[in-house]
């Protein structure tokens, strides 16, 4: 390998470049004698412009930021999304609002819807009651509450429980007669109340009078029945008839209980619409039970001239008497 030295410090003579100088192998030195001269080439200036420009270049480049400076300049632009001083929003306790109302505590309270009329808590007491009776009815007497519903539309069912006439089925026919009495005798009360028919009574007494009425009028009815067939020798048709209606009564008195209790705990002022639906009901059931009549007196070779009695005697005029004291009382208020 041949060694190459370009560049020699002479004190003498300057910086030589030397090129193609012998070089020792053993000891890597150039091999010059003493003897030997060395020709001097001269060396191109060095252009200054350009060292100069280099070491300005140089000296002009910031140095690097140091950890200190970076950990400052950080704290500085930390520093624009503080609030105020702190790190943390601090409460301002110092700010009052004044409030022209007071406020009470009063404790828990439930939300109460308020009735516009009038309550009455012994009628409370009454649906309670009903309600009981009705539990014990379903229980007690579960398939022949079917039936009798049944009876209504339908009438070989309604023949074969008035020739049955067992005595579960008298104690559940009981029961729903006095359950009846008890309802009907609220919407009663409920229709005087309604069209503001004042009687001389408190509400309770107003209540009872009610349930005489039903009572007198319902017992006054089938009495004069019986009493008519008897006179025209069809005790057997006019029993039927009564067994039907009272059919149609008790099954007429279970559909009005959730009509009653709708019209005593209404929250609105007027209670237009669940009277006009407890009317509905009972004339609807009022009109089944003349049809089934019809049907039993055609059936049993009934004579035209007494079924025209009966009905006109003991159900049309009857109805015609209260519509009328109705209307007086009304159009007198």
């Amino acid at each position: 390998m041949d060694n190459r030295i370009t560049y020699q410090q002479d004190t003498t003579k300057g910086a030589n470049p030397l090129e193609n100088l012998p070089v020792l192998p053993q000891t890597g030195k150039l091999n010059i004698e003493r003897s030997q001269t060395i020709p001097f080439m001269p060396i191109a200036p060095r252009d200054t412009t350009e060292q100069k420009t280099d070491t300005v270049e140089a000296s002009s480049r910031p140095a690097p930021p140091t950890r200190e400076q970076l950990r400052y300049w950080w704290w500085q632009r930390e520093k624009k999304l503080l609030v105020g001083d702190s790190r943390y929003m601090l409460p301002r306790g110092e700010i009052e609002l004044a409030s022209s109302l007071k406020m009470e505590n009063q404790g828990f309270r439930l939300p109460v819807r308020r009735i516009n009329r009038e309550n009455y808590d012994w009628l409370t007491l009454l649906l309670m009651v009903v309600l009981v009776l009705l539990a014990l009815v379903r229980t007690a007497w579960d398939k022949y509450m079917g039936s009798l519903f049944h009876s209504t539309v339908n009438y070989s069912t309604s023949s074969r429980i008035f020739q049955e006439k067992n005595s579960s089925v008298l104690q559940g026919a009981f029961w729903l007669d006095v359950l009846f009495y008890l309802v009907f005798s609220v919407f009663v009360f409920q229709l005087l109340d309604y069209f503001r028919i004042d009687l001389p009574w408190k509400k309770n007494y107003q209540y009872l009078f009610s349930l005489a009425l039903v009572l007198v009028y319902f017992s006054a009815k089938k009495m004069v029945y019986r009493l008519m067939g008897i006179l025209i020798e069809k005790k057997s048709e006019t029993g039927e008839f009564l067994f039907n209606m009272d059919n149609f009564n008790r099954v007429t008195g279970l559909v009005l209980f959730p009509v009653v209790t709708v019209i005593a705990f209404y929250p609105f002022s007027s209670v237009l619409l669940p009277i006009a639906i407890g009317l509905f009901v009972f004339i609807s059931f009022y009109l089944l039970l003349l049809s089934r009549g019809f049907i039993i007196l055609l059936k049993k070779q009934f004579s035209i001239f007494y079924l025209f009695l009966y009905f006109c005697t003991l159900e049309f005029l009857p109805l015609v008497l209260l519509y009328k004291i109705l209307v007086v009382q009304v159009s007198g208020y």
